[in-house]
């Protein structure tokens, strides 16, 4: 929802506007508020957050709308309105996007919304790539393969082929085939470096790929215990008290419920 605010110390122009916005822009549009000077506007943005979208008449009974730029930090973009065109261009080193002559028409009306429209798609567009670029950095991120032994010689291991990593005197990885590796690193370490949407650390010993888990089940109140394959030596209980449980629940849910 857009919401907008009208500064027009004129009560003809101001529901004329008022009028214009529900004719083309009754869907997605909610006006917020009325204002009709500029010490009314100034107390009115201290005390409020920021609209999406200002229609603002340069002269109002008590000055230049632009006083009001010197008390408080307007963001949003602004359509002004008046029956003056000397002050376009000071208009414009605001956050202007429109300069609307008096009588406005609704031709001018319309075009100026349009200009809003594109102008907030344009920068969600910008938002969502940028979005998308630090998702993929932090996919980037993400160890995909880790180097282990194999004899004498070594080789990658991708990070869905490892079951688990697990400690004993030193961290181990098992592989879905049931080999194991030890590499030179701790757990807490690995689980940094690795997908946490993939691998999830059930308790101080075991860092655990959510696609190994057979199955869990209630083990004690406020403990689950886990199944995984290949099979582990030891009883894998989680408590509910360790920080990753929610987080261990939510993944589960995500993967075994359709």
């Amino acid at each position: 929802m857009v919401k907008v605010v009208v500064i027009e110390d004129e009560s003809v122009s101001s529901n004329y506007i008022v009028s214009l916005l529900s004719k083309y822009c009754s869907d997605g549009f909610i006006l917020e508020k009325e204002i009709d000077n500029i010490v009314d506007a100034v107390r009115w943005f201290i005390n409020n957050d920021s609209p999406d979208l200002i229609f603002m008449d340069i002269h109002l009974s008590d000055g230049l709308c632009f006083e009001i730029f010197n008390k408080v930090e307007i963001s949003c973009p602004i359509i002004f309105t008046t029956a003056y065109d000397e002050y376009a261009i000071k208009a414009f080193k605001t956050n202007g996007i429109d300069y609307l002559l008096k009588p406005i028409t609704e031709k001018d009306f319309y075009q100026a919304i349009m200009k809003f429209l594109k102008i907030r798609r344009d920068k969600q567009s910008q938002i969502n790539e940028r979005v998308s670029l630090l998702n993929l950095d932090k996919e980037k991120l993400h160890k995909k393969r880790f180097l282990v032994k194999l004899g004498n010689k070594y080789t990658p291991l991708k990070a869905e082929d490892i079951a688990y990593f697990y400690k004993d005197d030193i961290v181990f990885i098992r592989s879905f085939d049931g080999n194991n590796y030890p590499v030179n690193s701790s757990l807490t370490s690995i689980e940094n470096s690795i997908d946490p949407n993939m691998f999830i650390r059930v308790n101080r010993k075991i860092l655990v790929n959510i696609n190994a888990i057979e199955y869990l089940a209630q083990y004690k109140p406020g403990q689950l215990v886990l199944w995984v394959k290949p099979k582990f030596e030891e009883l894998i209980i989680l408590s509910r008290k360790i920080k990753s449980f929610k987080i261990f629940i939510k993944l589960i849910n995500n993967q075994f419920l359709p």
